[in-house]
């Protein structure tokens, strides 16, 4: 894939969040929280068995997650895993994440997640991703403020939906 190119962070509807720190010893109940298992067990995350975690009302407005935001693993003890991206598809309830995962919300009228979420996915867009990790002793990781500085590919936002559609429907059928 080539074209125009654009900042990450110039398609974001609000700055990137890390999620929640939750002990061990209260999970078990409340909402549910995607953790790094289900982030690289599933690239496309709706409706999967999760731990729940007790979950405040501010805390809900901040942390909860909307059907189209892209999650990132902020860590990896595998240089491979570090900014590995999967997409929010959506669920029958609430759903919040840890704080190993970070979260890009995009401005729907400036970007359409599921393509970039298959363009991070790519070759070209995994190659982008490496560009940012970081290796330290036993583990990789990315920064948020890094993903918002990474140049992306852009195209116009009927170009990205048409796109994602058929990657989508693709998806769907495997």
């Amino acid at each position: 894939m080539s074209g125009k190119s654009c900042r990450f962070g110039e398609l974001f509807a609000e700055p990137t969040r890390n999620g929640l720190t939750r002990p061990k010893a209260v999970r078990g109940v409340g909402v549910k929280m995607v953790n790094m298992g289900e982030l690289f067990a599933n690239s496309r995350i709706s409706n999967v068995s999760m731990d729940r975690v007790p979950l405040s009302d501010s805390e809900a407005q901040r942390f909860l997650l909307k059907k189209g935001d892209l999650l990132f693993a902020r860590q990896s003890l595998v240089l491979e895993g570090a900014g590995k991206c999967s997409i929010f598809l959506g669920d029958d309830e609430p759903v919040t994440f840890e704080s190993h995962v970070t979260r890009v919300r995009l401005n729907p009228a400036k970007a359409d997640p599921h393509f970039y979420f298959y363009y991070l996915q790519s070759h070209q867009g995994r190659s982008t991703i490496a560009s940012i990790v970081e290796q330290g002793a036993g583990a990789s990781g990315i920064r948020g403020s890094d993903l918002s500085r990474l140049n992306v590919l852009w195209r116009p936002l009927p170009e990205q939906r048409a796109i994602a559609h058929i990657l989508g429907t693709l998806d769907d059928k495997i």
